[in-house]
């Protein structure tokens, strides 16, 4: 891969082909996936789809792809799909692969690690399995909740199957053994990845330089004691992390809407972690649009009292439609009514070829206003 700049993404795994054309390095640590900030969309990390090109580009002459692996998981998807293309370098094009768990490999890393032919673990290195989550958000009745319910925990099943038939191309054990390990999320040390089949042999030590993001061990939940210092020693980074803005209290987002008479925002603000600016900027925006919507409310219903056709002016608030078509389309209407002549029909051209009278909204309105003694509208 090439080197990344101050200004490039972080990287979650780079390729390096070494002296001995035969062997393929591949680091895996940070985060597995492209990440997208919830708040301002921002981008960062690497897509699978990038790797899995990188993997596919290789030389013929690489006969060993060597797997070091120290990550947090990340993206259930990318790493099935990683986990895949190991696995058929090793069966279609006869390569051997090979993962080193040098640190961590927690949640979805685990899968990639599943892929190796070998799987060597570092003695002092953590392995960890549980459950896969999802964010759902629901607002409705009993009916609409329940069916966004039952599709969520669909996925979910189908994701735990796939997620142990991957595993079980390494380990002995049984279905329902694995899925207990993963309801109550099972931590192992080097010894334990061994003897339940997530790895093969035991290394020695490795000094794992590489640190990954600190805010993507928040996804791992509650780490046990006996792994929590080595967990928290990889997420370090070279410079002090800025400290994250915390979530406003529930009871001052409730207040600070109900204040600004949006009461419906809290919700979704809440659920969110929004901090006390986040909060503040979402209720700006809401007033902003209301203060909008209500202006272009009464430009239009002034539009239909001088056009003399307050009725429409309720449909026309509802379809959302623009102050100025609804001028123009106003301007039509009642045309006739403001006696100015408009000649619809087909008059020929120079040339013979029919041609359709036009009509100059602006012209007709400025008639109008003009005889109505408006000014500004």
């Amino acid at each position: 891969m090439a080197q990344k700049t101050n200004d490039a993404p972080r990287e979650w795994y780079r390729i390096n082909l070494q002296a001995d054309p035969s062997v393929a390095e591949v680091y895996i640590f940070d985060e597995i996936g492209e990440r997208v900030d919830f708040w301002t969309g921002e981008k960062s990390g690497v897509s699978a789809k990038s790797f899995l090109a990188e993997i596919q580009a290789l030389s013929e002459a690489v006969r060993t792809i060597r797997v070091h692996v120290s990550s947090p998981g990340g993206n259930w998807s990318d790493a099935t799909a990683i986990a895949n293309l190991l696995r058929s370098q090793s069966r279609d094009k006869g390569r051997k692969v090979e993962v080193i768990v040098e640190a961590l490999a927690a949640s979805a890393a685990t899968l990639i690690t599943s892929a190796g032919d070998v799987i060597k673990v570092a003695s002092n290195a953590v392995m960890m399995i549980h459950n896969a989550s999802i964010y759902v958000r629901a607002i409705g009745d009993a009916h609409e909740i329940r069916r966004v319910a039952d599709e969520a925990l669909a996925f979910l099943d189908s994701v735990r199957v796939s997620v142990i038939a991957t595993y079980r191309w390494v380990s002995k054990l049984s279905v329902e053994d694995i899925q207990a390990l993963m309801d109550k999320t099972t931590w192992m040390n080097a010894e334990e990845a061994v003897a339940k089949g997530f790895a093969t042999e035991i290394i020695e030590p490795i000094a794992a330089t590489a640190a990954f993001d600190p805010r993507s061990v928040q996804a791992l939940g509650e780490i046990p004691e006996p792994y929590r210092q080595r967990v928290a020693a990889l997420a370090k980074t070279a410079e002090p992390a800025p400290e994250a803005p915390k979530s406003a209290e529930a009871t001052a987002v409730l207040a600070a809407c109900r204040e600004a008479g949006c009461l419906e925002l809290a919700e979704g603000l809440i659920a969110a972690g929004a901090t006390v600016e986040q909060v503040t900027a979402s209720i700006r925006q809401e007033q902003a649009a209301r203060a909008a919507r209500a202006e272009r409310e009464k430009q239009i219903r002034t539009l239909c009292a001088i056009a003399k056709q307050p009725e429409l002016a309720d449909s026309y608030v509802a379809g959302g439609m623009p102050a100025e078509v609804v001028k123009a389309q106003l301007t039509i209407i009642t045309a006739k009514q403001d006696r100015i002549e408009i000649d619809a029909h087909l008059q020929p051209g120079a040339d013979g070829s029919a041609q359709r009278a036009s009509l100059n909204p602006s012209a007709i309105w400025a008639e109008r206003r003009a005889r109505a003694g408006q000014r500004g509208v």
